[in-house]
């Protein structure tokens, strides 16, 4: 039988559409699907009867789960994406859209329109396209990118962003971030 793991990544946002799509597609095709949900609330988004669900787990075990899969279905983060590529999928994204509530912006949609247009990635925008794509048998890729140097590279952002929310960085306002940039960075 075919599995598929899917992810909606960590974010608080709910993302009840990839939970929806994935409940149609588990309806219509014969996969085991099992996805993470986050603080996305399964409940009334997934048939549980057809996709298995968990709430987190560590990175290394959500690795290992999708290096067992023959797909990986996921939300537009950095992160996940990168997981995925690197245990070897070319994964199926889903972007969250900030009109839709999903995320604070379209930051998402941008990245994931880059990696598809580098090949790197394949777009679900609808639930038919995300069946069409996991309708096709999907081959192992083999990411270039050397583990380390992406690991690091994560590692780095998830610090600066967790030091950012805790209040560690100081927020610049944009009218200081133009100064700054006029003034060469000198501070005024």
């Amino acid at each position: 039988m075919i599995r598929i793991v899917g992810s909606v990544g960590t974010d608080h946002h709910p993302f009840n559409r990839l939970l929806e799509w994935m409940t149609i597609v588990s309806e219509q095709l014969a996969f085991e699907i099992v996805v993470q949900t986050g603080s996305t609330f399964a409940a009334g988004a997934l048939r549980r009867d057809h996709v298995g669900t968990f709430d987190y787990v560590p990175a290394a075990e959500l690795a290992a789960l999708m290096a067992d899969a023959d797909a990986v279905v996921c939300h537009g983060g950095p992160g996940t994406i990168s997981l995925a590529r690197s245990v070897g999928h070319r994964p199926i994204v889903i972007p969250r859209d900030p009109q839709l509530g999903e995320h604070v912006d379209d930051h998402q949609k941008r990245f994931a329109a880059k990696l598809a247009a580098e090949g790197t990635i394949d777009v679900a925008s609808s639930v038919d396209e995300l069946r069409a794509l996991l309708a096709d048998p999907r081959a192992k890729v083999h990411d270039e990118t050397p583990l380390g140097e992406r690991d690091r590279a994560v590692e780095e952002f998830a610090l600066l962003v967790d030091q950012l929310l805790l209040g560690q960085i100081e927020q610049r306002r944009w009218r200081n971030r133009f100064l700054l940039g006029r003034l060469g960075g000198r501070s005024a």
